[in-house]
């Protein structure tokens, strides 16, 4: 009998500390149960750790998933699928052994943190609406892949730093209309030989003005020798390409406040006066145009927009583009 009751107590035990990952989106925990992970079959918002913690490949495309919340606590991860879900943010800080990151047809996403994903070797995205994407935490990358053969706009990013990545041997940059500035100065560019950029507007004509290029040999480049003889790519280079732009940098605009609940308000300095507005939904469905003059009007109207994250696009008198998220209460 005593033996039974120890038995019992210790069996209590184990359940009453067996620890726990909160999976909040059903959707989320249904595609771990049909993957098999989920090792109690039943929907109910939660996981063992033990059941997850060991898992090394994920792939829970189109899923129908808003929150990966509980994603933290796959600590073996090293490849990771979550193309075509409707998150907006992504934080993929505690796994720390990824090496492949795929999130295709991302119609949400605004948010990425890969800054303690010092393995990630591969990153592959289609579309999202990241304005930016930081990549300096991730000196390992071999391949970056961003965009699709579609006409442009499946990605706002504007400036990509991979001045980090020596190991860097395939880069594939499609149609990214936004995209103003890349930063390849890595010392590595000789071994950097698959390498594709292109963008084209509705009705096939290219997207102008074309990204500058910061690379290890501008004189190579520009003469197009080695390795740069080996390249599609429709750009520009220079030594910097920043150079003549501090009246027109993307960082010299600021909006607020931010959430904004009547009005958003925006801030320039050493930029043009004059200025074109448009307002996107989140779905990339144009809302608003109108021309504003910063000497008269800093404050646009956004009270009777929806609650819901938008996306504001500057342009000044030159052609130069901003893109600016904002959140409407």
């Amino acid at each position: 009998m005593k033996t039974f009751i120890t038995i019992l107590i210790l069996g209590l035990s184990t359940t009453s500390f067996a620890q726990v990952t909160n999976i909040p989106d059903p959707n989320f925990e249904q595609a771990l149960i049909d993957l098999g992970i989920d090792s109690d079959g039943i929907v109910n918002g939660q996981v063992l750790t033990s059941d997850i913690e060991t898992v090394i490949s994920l792939n829970v495309e189109n899923k129908g998933i808003q929150d990966l919340t509980g994603l933290e606590d796959f600590a073996a991860l090293e490849n990771l699928n979550v193309s075509f879900n409707m998150m907006t943010s992504l934080s993929l800080t505690n796994n720390v052994n990824l090496k492949e990151l795929i999130f295709n047809t991302s119609f949400n996403l605004v948010d990425i943190d890969v800054s303690n994903n010092i393995n990630l070797q591969s990153l592959r995205s289609s579309y999202s609406l990241l304005t930016q994407l930081d990549l300096t935490n991730n000196p390992n990358l071999l391949e970056l892949i961003l965009g699709e053969p579609s006409p442009a706009g499946n990605h706002l990013i504007e400036f990509l730093d991979l001045s980090v990545h020596s190991d860097l041997i395939k880069l594939q940059l499609i149609n990214l209309e936004y995209l103003r500035i890349v930063d390849l100065r890595s010392g590595s560019n000789n071994i950097l030989t698959d390498v594709f950029v292109e963008c084209t507007l509705d009705g096939g004509f290219d997207c102008e003005p074309y990204p500058c290029f910061m690379v290890d040999d501008i004189v190579a480049a520009q003469n197009n020798q080695f390795p740069y003889s080996e390249w599609e790519a429709l750009v520009t280079y220079s030594e910097d390409c920043t150079a003549g732009l501090s009246d027109n940098k993307v960082a010299t605009y600021s909006i607020h406040p931010n959430p904004a609940k009547n009005e958003l308000f925006i801030t320039a300095q050493n930029t043009t006066e004059n200025l074109k507005i448009k307002i996107f939904n989140i779905e990339g469905k144009l809302l608003r145009a109108q021309s504003i003059t910063l000497q008269d009007q800093k404050a646009i109207d956004v009270s009777q927009l929806l609650s819901g994250i938008y996306f504001l696009n500057i342009e000044d008198e030159n052609g130069n583009t901003a893109v600016k998220k904002f959140i409407k209460q």
